[in-house]
């Protein structure tokens, strides 16, 4: 399959087959690996036949960071590093007692399968079209469009619109059962209340008794 992708939209899992592949694999890995001043000649030496045991960009860099075992390698490459050579290093603990190369960390897949399922996962991700409306609902949306176009023009509409949203959220802030109290109610509280009388000194202002007391019956 001839697909030419920019080097940073490589897939990472694709098993790379030609050498255009290669080639574009190759600037992948040395951007995610952030090895600018990487001999990308030399760095394909090395990668290349790895490449044709069904290895990945993710793989190789899965195998940079960690062994077979799954401990680390140690430390990141150095400026002082050449970028081919570490690399190498790295991929010496992947092979089985020296003879042939582990199978890749990560399974990779080739770019017509990548191209597949990209495909796939875009057909059922987009939008659905929409549903053309019969003549019965483009009537109905027509008059409800109407009627708001309706409100909005008149300012009375629109204020008993205001008040009637109000009154819906006050309505819903009451006890279930209950009604909302009105004035009267609150006049009765408020005169059955007993506002305490405390003389006041004409001298010097401060108050004098307390409360007189009830008259017995």
């Amino acid at each position: 399959m001839r697909v030419r992708l920019d080097p940073r939209q490589w897939p990472g899992r694709v098993i790379p087959e030609t050498d255009a592949e290669i080639d574009t694999a190759v600037e992948a890995f040395c951007l995610r690996a952030t090895w600018p001043d990487a001999n990308r000649a030399a760095l394909r030496g090395v990668v290349e036949p790895w490449f044709h045991e069904g290895w990945s960009v993710d793989a190789l860099l899965a195998a940079v960071d960690r062994r077979p075992d799954g401990t680390r390698q140690g430390s990141p490459r150095s400026r002082d590093q050449v970028a081919h050579d570490f690399l190498r290093a790295r991929l010496r603990s992947w092979w089985q007692g020296g003879a042939r190369r582990a199978r890749p960390p990560v399974a990779g897949m080739t770019l017509g399968a990548w191209w597949r399922i990209n495909r796939r996962n875009a057909r059922l991700t987009q939008p659905r079209p929409a549903r053309q409306l019969s003549a019965a609902g483009t009537l109905a949306r027509e008059q409800s469009r109407e009627r708001v176009r309706a409100r909005l023009k008149d300012p009375v509409e629109r204020s008993r619109e205001l008040a009637r949203r109000r009154q819906e959220v006050l309505d819903s802030l009451l006890v279930p059962g209950q009604k909302a109290p009105t004035f009267e109610d609150s006049r009765k509280l408020l005169a059955d209340i007993q506002v305490p009388a405390h003389p006041v000194c004409s001298r010097c202002g401060c108050k004098q008794g307390s409360m007189p007391k009830p008259k017995a019956a």
